[in-house]
């Protein structure tokens, strides 16, 4: 196995926080990727080339990228405000795009999205968000991103995945991207079901996330079945269009060089006294952290790069300077524990200090977590990778 085979086998069948994991890396003209697990683990079904993930958070930087295309097209300026551009909106008739999309403006909605009790409530409720006190740490959130989106259509007079196949899939050559997966795709769909969380001390199984249905909840009411795509989660792709994505934005088909910079500038980011920290962010995305563990950026990529991640186990930096990007497409929700809140309570619970291991569920059954995945990256992935595109001579050598 070579050194990055041998971490994937860790986090896979070793600690079993993932079912599978495929990992692409490169630069605006070369890529080397690697698949490694199951896409469904009953029935067996390995991951395959073609293997169509839930990109749940990373649909964000799509609407970055659509934001930021009408931007330099001179449809959209940034210092416009919300509420005159899309009237539904009535309480951001004073909040400027640019807050919104560098989270400068923490948004709340009269009522948990996920918790409506139809399509029309959901709606309601989103438009009918409001500014609140921005909190001292945490200010990343999927509202703002579910506004620019209407902000998009309402600028545009096309829906949103109209907009993204117009703008960023063409151009990109994305040919299997998608807000509602074709029937004769869905067999293709990495499996998301019989997700376990532990939240409080309560026991929760989710059932019902069907090949092609988003894991991300507010995403499955409000798309109406893929046909209304959100801007916060509820695409799916494959890793050679989510490569063709970020080479497209590295070659400068989708945004010049100088607006891809400006994504991961940090608006929001600073220490306190204490030694925690206001998290780094940018345009709807992570901007590099000081403290590595924090970060969604690797350490080796430069000041103006930027990282998303995506709940079901994805993450995709770039780095505009070096010129180079790094995708995860991961399946750590089937079958596998992927919350605990407090997160304390995994000691309880059975997990180890690095927060692997099985926890025994209510009918007795030991259940694997992903709940600490995130905090594997940067030695398991990113590591591993950087040494490799270091042999590469696509980073400059140490």
């Amino acid at each position: 196995m070579t050194c990055l085979q041998d971490q994937l086998h860790f986090l896979c069948d070793t600690t079993k926080m993932l079912a599978g994991l495929t990992v692409a890396y490169g630069t605006a003209q070369d890529c080397e990727w690697e698949t490694y697990g199951r896409a469904c683990e009953q029935p067996d079904r390995p991951l395959a080339p073609d293997s169509l993930y839930d990109l749940a958070s990373l649909t964000k930087l799509f609407t970055c990228v659509a934001a930021l295309q009408l931007v330099q097209s001179g449809k959209l300026q940034l210092c416009e405000y919300a509420g005159n551009i899309d009237p539904r909106f009535e309480n951001l008739r004073n909040v400027c795009v640019e807050d919104i999309l560098s989270f400068r403006v923490c948004l709340k909605t009269p009522g948990r999205i996920d918790d409506a009790s139809s399509l029309e409530e959901g709606q309601r409720r989103l438009f009918s968000v409001s500014v609140c006190p921005s909190p001292s740490i945490r200010l990343y959130s999927d509202i703002n991103a579910m506004v620019i989106k209407d902000l998009i259509e309402a600028k545009t007079g096309m829906a949103f995945y109209d907009v993204l196949k117009t703008s960023i899939f063409r151009p990109a050559g994305m040919t299997e991207t998608f807000s509602s997966v074709p029937s004769a795709c869905l067999s293709r769909c990495v499996c998301y079901n019989n997700e376990h969380q532990i939240i409080n001390g309560k026991y929760i199984l989710r059932t019902d996330i069907h090949p092609g249905t988003p894991n991300d909840p507010k995403a499955s009411l409000l798309s109406n079945g893929g046909q209304n795509l959100c801007g916060h989660a509820g695409l799916f792709s494959t890793r050679a269009d989510m490569v063709r994505f970020a080479q497209a934005l590295l070659n400068e088909k989708l945004l010049s060089r100088d607006m891809l910079r400006k994504i991961g500038i940090n608006r929001t980011g600073f220490p306190y006294p204490d030694g925690t920290h206001r998290q780094y962010l940018g345009y709807l995305c992570f901007s590099k952290h000081p403290n590595q563990y924090l970060s969604e950026v690797p350490s080796w990529m430069g000041s103006s790069a930027f990282g998303l991640s995506g709940f079901t186990g994805n993450h995709l930096s770039i780095d505009p300077d070096t010129g180079c990007f790094v995708l995860f497409l991961g399946n750590r929700c089937h079958n596998r524990i992927s919350r605990i809140v407090p997160a304390e309570d995994g000691a309880a619970l059975g997990l180890d200090a690095r927060g692997i291991g099985k926890i025994r569920w209510t009918d007795g059954r030991l259940v694997p977590s992903s709940s600490q995945y995130v905090h594997f990256k940067d030695e398991y992935l990113h590591a591993p990778i950087e040494k490799r595109m270091r042999e590469l001579g696509w980073i400059s050598s140490l």
